[in-house]
């Protein structure tokens, strides 16, 4: 371990990682649905701040596959459907 840093930064990360968990925990024991898919729980301890690999590993799942899923969704946008109003805009029919 490097002279400059305190022997305390080391458990930092692991009290970090252990409070996203318990946070995740109590969320899901609240709103059951809201949490109910795997990536729901990546997006919610990312939104904490945990890494991407360690969000997945979480919510039981491996970063490839969070990152599948997340493509995935990117890929399908978000359902709708342009409105008539912004297809005149841009000139389709």
């Amino acid at each position: 371990m490097a002279a400059d840093v305190p022997e305390f930064a080391t458990w930092l990360p692991v009290i970090g990682r252990a409070l996203a968990r318990l946070s995740l925990s109590k969320a899901t024991e609240s709103d059951r649905d809201k949490f109910k898919d795997v990536l729901a729980r990546v997006d919610f301890l990312e939104a904490l701040g945990l890494p991407a690999k360690d969000a997945a590993e979480a919510a039981g799942s491996t970063a490839a596959s969070v990152a599948e899923l997340k493509r995935l969704r990117r890929k399908k946008g978000n359902g709708k459907t342009a409105s008539k109003k912004s297809k005149a805009r841009s000139g389709r029919r």
